[in-house]
Formats: C-alpha cells, sequence, structure tokens
C-alpha cells in the first residue's frame, strides 16, 4: 500500500487522549473520518490507527483513536508524521499528487535541465528542487514560473529569471 503524508501530530488535548494534527495537505478531509485507518510513522515503523473522533480546533485537527482514548497512550507520538493509504484519495481528472513529479524532466528553453528530486513547502508555496550540474535548483512552483505540465509524460516546461542558472 503506497501512503501519502497528511500532516504531523503536534501535541496532546486534554486527558481523554486526543492528538493535535497540523495538516496542509489537500486530502486530510478525506483521511480524518471517523472510522477511517490513518498510520504513524513511530520508530521507524508504520503503525494503524482507527479515528475514534475528530473536531476542528484553532489551527488543528483534534483526533482520537480507537483503544487509545488515553493521554498516557498517545503522548509519545508527538512529532509523528501521519499518513493516509493514497488508493482511496479520490482525485479529479486534472489533479494529481506532489509526489507523482518527483522524476520529471524540467524542460527549459527546448533543453532538459535536470530532474526533481524533491519538493518542499516553503509556507507560502511549493518549490521544486532540480538536479542541475550536481547542484540544487530552487524553482518556485507558481505560474510565473510553470509553463507546462506533462504529468503523463514525466515533464514540467519552466520560464526562469536572469542568474538563475548559468546559461554559458
Amino acid at each position: 500500500m503506497e501512503k501519502i503524508k497528511i500532516g504531523k501530530i503536534v501535541g496532546c488535548h486534554a486527558l481523554k487522549g486526543e492528538v493535535k494534527i497540523r495538516s496542509k495537505s489537500d486530502f486530510v478531509d478525506d483521511a480524518l473520518v471517523v472510522g477511517q485507518t490513518i498510520y504513524l510513522q513511530y520508530n521507524k515503523q508504520t503503525m494503524p490507527f482507527t479515528i475514534a473522533s475528530k473536531r476542528f480546533h484553532k489551527t488543528n485537527y483534534l483526533v482520537a483513536f480507537k483503544d487509545h482514548l488515553d493521554i498516557n497512550l498517545v503522548e509519545k507520538y508527538i512529532g509523528c508524521p501521519v499518513f493516509f493509504d493514497k488508493a482511496k484519495v479520490e482525485l479529479d481528472k486534472e489533479e494529481y499528487f506532489l509526489d507523482d513529479i518527483i522524476g520529471a524532466q524540467i524542460i527549459y528553453k527546448d533543453n532538459v535541465l535536470g530532474s526533481v528530486i524533491e519538493v518542499i513547502d516553503n509556507g507560502r508555496h511549493d518549490v521544486l528542487v532540480v538536479e542541475y550540474h550536481n547542484k540544487r535548483l530552487m524553482i518556485p512552483y507558481v505560474d510565473a514560473f510553470i509553463l507546462e505540465e506533462d504529468i503523463d509524460n514525466n515533464k514540467i516546461v519552466v520560464e526562469l529569471l536572469e542568474g538563475m542558472i548559468d546559461e554559458d
């Protein structure tokens, strides 16, 4: 089963075992449903948890897990990333997962610059990290830089600002 990261446990709330999950994922509402199974990565192991309750409070989701309704049972999971079964997410026709662009070729002025090795969330927008001449080229993943995306063929055509790369 392939999983996608949907957030991180950032704390506990009250004594009844609710954890605070912070998420910027577009798919968090698909994942955090009562009765649904999500996965925590704890001590290098992926562990399944069934959601017993969920509510939104301030900037976090408060989630309680079945059979873990006590703060003493869940506080050790603070800091753990939270995952969801990728196959359970329904995408619209033009949607895709950011992980799907890892390995995509970056095309600039009809030349292949390199491939996407990572996508970073800088807080405002995503940034494509491209391996370029043994260096990391960072390209903002915004309309001003992305001219065309062909996810099926693993290619992204970009426009760069002068000085972003050596064009010698």
